[in-house]
């Protein structure tokens, strides 16, 4: 006599804090580009190599600002018959908006538009983890994401602010 019917299933060995492996890889490889140029400038500015360095970061940051407003848009495409839909598509095209603008003010209006746009949208996908409008790990892999991008974009500031 066997105790299967007794025996509970093995608990899933996946923590649901934590994103899946390809995702992680993928999302820090992202701050790499955050991370080399904010210390590029940190070292170099105002000297015009790392002038240019800073446009590349912004636009960097435009970039990416905009795929995460195109995450939530896919993630809003899931539930196309929800009556929030015209208001979640609505929303997530305000990151790109947002970053398009970043792209035509002066450098240090461009990075405080990134940094408050950044720390907006972590604080949104934390929220949309909650609500279970997107996956439980994806708010708090988001949240460590933008502090990082968001500790780079300060240390640019730090380095401009300190050279000027």
């Amino acid at each position: 006599m066997t105790d299967e019917a007794e025996t509970e299933p093995a608990a899933d060995p996946r923590d649901p804090a934590d994103p899946p492996r390809a995702a992680a890889l993928l999302g820090y490889a992202g701050v790499i580009p955050f991370v080399t140029t904010a210390v590029i400038i940190f070292f170099l500015y105002p000297r015009p190599e790392a002038q240019t360095v800073l446009t590349y970061q912004i636009a960097y940051g435009a970039v990416i600002l905009s795929f995460l407003g195109g995450v939530r848009w896919s993630l809003a495409m899931l539930f196309p018959e929800d009556e929030q839909l015209l208001k979640r598509l609505s929303f997530s095209v305000m990151p790109s908006l947002l970053a398009w603008g970043a792209l035509f003010v002066p450098p240090a209006w461009g990075l405080a538009l990134l940094i408050v746009s950044f720390w907006g949208q972590a604080a949104s996908d934390a929220q949309a983890s909650r609500l279970r409008e997107a996956p439980l790990w994806y708010g708090g892999y988001r949240v460590r994401l933008s502090i990082l991008v968001i500790g780079a974009l300060g240390l640019t500031v730090v380095g401009i602010v300190l050279r000027s």
